[in-house]
């Protein structure tokens, strides 16, 4: 097993056999000016919460609200919290996003196994997130009008399924801003199926897929 870090364009040199792979924002400018907005999109997903009340003769309560991220007893919100580190230590956190090891102290944004690598990263994520980002694309068509959207209600009204490169559009990731970390190996299961966001139903990948989830909780993907 060989490791790979690519940016930007460079991840057209994504090998082409099989491995793991996960995206990491790894912002081109890293003063807060230029964070502060993709960061909050990051990192202020919010949780759905869905309440059931079953009673006598099958009468079921069902309702569902969206979650507020806060941190702390003072119930912090996310972009005060990140308000506050970088008027605290703003020189140590624009050192931080330019270092090779951000890496290691952050959560991917994706992460997800292939069988070609190049295919699914380059092809499938990479030049994907590039035509939803073109203006005359329905995608950022949409977007333009509909500013706050989230990726449910895109995927809803444009009839489109869910894809890495249509989550990190709607959260405002800017290609140059991805980092790809890259693990090639030949020991995955030849039962994980083809590389696609849509017709994969192998039992092996959606079991790797759900424990690589839970070992390292990327900001989007399938749950």
């Amino acid at each position: 097993m060989t490791r790979l870090e690519l940016r930007g364009d460079k991840v057209i040199e994504s090998p082409e056999g099989p491995g793991l792979y996960a995206w990491y924002y790894r912002p081109i400018i890293t003063t807060k000016e230029s964070v502060l907005g993709t960061l909050t999109q990051l990192l202020s997903v919010q949780p759905t919460i869905s309440t059931k009340v079953s009673q006598r003769y099958g009468v079921r309560y069902i309702s569902e609200t969206y979650g507020k991220v806060v941190l702390g007893v003072d119930e912090r919100s996310v972009v005060g919290a990140i308000n506050d580190a970088f008027e605290l230590a703003p020189l140590y956190l624009e050192s931080l996003f330019e270092s090779e090891q951000f890496v290691y102290f952050c959560r991917p944004i994706y992460i997800g196994i292939a069988k070609s690598l190049r295919e699914r990263i380059y092809s499938q994520h990479y030049v994907a997130l590039i035509d939803f980002w073109d203006e005359n694309h329905r995608v950022g068509k949409f977007l333009q009008a509909h500013g706050q959207a989230t990726i449910q209600t895109v995927m809803d009204k444009l009839d489109l399924s869910h894809s890495f490169a249509l989550e990190a559009r709607v959260l405002g990731i800017s290609p140059r801003d991805l980092m790809v970390s890259i693990f090639t190996t030949d020991k995955l299961p030849e039962s994980i199926g083809q590389d696609s966001d849509t017709t994969n139903d192998s039992t092996s990948r959606r079991a790797l897929e759900r424990l690589f989830q839970l070992l390292a909780d990327p900001v989007c993907g399938r749950r």
